[in-house]
């Protein structure tokens, strides 16, 4: 068993100290499951889905031709556009059911911190409601606090002005609604993920952990500035380089070799690397569009743009490619994109977005 914590949004309420089982490791990850199907059953996508699913033929018509009228009106790209209406009704409503998060498990995960040999290879994640924001959920105080503690820097896009914001107003990166946060041993050279505790002491924003988190390549925030945590890659990118002694340009040594992005998940070897983006049941290769460059890659579904950026080496572009495959959580399917690399080694990261 391993202890982790469920932080409420209400200060009132005291903070939970919660058991799970982690012999399912990272491919069943108790936390991971309680978090999504906590998320799920305090919002209204249960009942999104069933309206999906007990559509009627004219119903399911209907909700087809809305979803290319939202594309319209949103403003998309003529390309878009057209590539929605060219998709058929089952497609979209596809799109709707598998490829929204409107409708299915999901959450977002905040990495606090990343493994780094600084914080003997622990990373501590945070899951909140992926829809938080657009819900209007509560100002999660001490859930924010902790981010901060971890040298985060939650108002990089501003304050809010004082006469506008409500009072406990969330600023921006600040975290909403309620929140569960666990801990986690991460060695990939030793081949090792494991859940370890996390207490409700450790909660403290003065706990000796995120004060080893802000300091330079202790896992946290305080890479490159202190940033903000969205990006689980982006971060361990981050400290990678530090614990290297590397440029935020790039240099060899300390790369990761898996990780978790906005939109995608990645993995890297020596010989290649393979990213995986989520998308509709109803999409064909030929809505699929790549641009392989030598160190530049750009990855466009239906007229969206799912990732564009520099790579963190060189490939050889005869050797990438991409398949439409069924998703390893075995609901859905999911975009492979394979770049088979130039020179045999590990990349200090993956790709910078543009």
């Amino acid at each position: 068993m391993f202890k982790y914590v469920f932080i409420p949004a209400n200060d009132s309420k005291p903070i939970e100290l919660r058991e799970g089982d982690k012999s399912g490791g990272l491919n069943d990850d108790v936390l991971s499951k309680t978090a999504k199907r906590y998320f799920f059953e305090n919002s209204d996508k249960g009942a999104r889905a069933a309206a999906l699913n007990d559509a009627t033929p004219e119903q399911r018509r209907a909700l087809a031709e809305q979803l290319r009228e939202e594309a319209r009106a949103a403003g998309a790209s003529s390309s878009y556009a057209s590539q929605m209406a060219a998709l058929d009704d089952d497609a979209l409503i596809g799109i709707m059911r598998y490829g929204s998060t409107h409708t299915s498990e999901t959450c977002e995960i905040t990495a606090l911190t990343v493994p780094t040999p600084s914080n003997q290879q622990r990373a501590v994640s945070m899951y909140s409601a992926d829809d938080a924001r657009a819900r209007n959920l509560s100002y999660n105080r001490r859930a924010t606090e902790l981010l901060v503690a971890c040298g985060h820097n939650i108002a990089a896009g501003g304050e809010p002005s004082p006469s506008r914001a409500s009072p406990g107003a969330a600023p921006p990166g600040g975290m909403c609604g309620d929140v569960f946060v666990g801990r986690c041993h991460d060695d990939e050279r030793a081949d090792v993920w494991e859940r370890v505790d996390f207490t409700v002491e450790d909660c403290s924003p003065h706990a000796g952990w995120c004060e080893v988190a802000r300091r330079p390549g202790g896992g946290g925030g305080a890479a490159g500035g202190g940033g903000g945590a969205r990006s689980l890659s982006g971060l361990m990118n981050q400290n990678s380089l530090i614990a290297s002694g590397a440029n935020a340009g790039g240099g060899e040594g300390g790369g990761f070799r898996e990780g978790e992005a906005d939109g995608y998940t990645w993995f890297q070897n020596d010989e290649e690397v393979e990213l995986r983006f989520p998308v509709s049941v109803g999409t064909k290769a030929k809505y699929v569009k790549i641009n392989f460059g030598t160190t530049t890659l750009k990855v466009v579904v239906a007229g969206q743009k799912l990732l564009s950026g520099s790579l963190g080496g060189k490939v050889e572009v005869d050797d990438c490619t991409f398949t439409i495959e069924d998703a390893n959580s075995g609901t859905g399917k999911e975009l492979c994109v394979t770049l088979g690399k130039k020179e045999g080694n590990t990349w200090p990261f993956v790709i910078r977005d543009e």
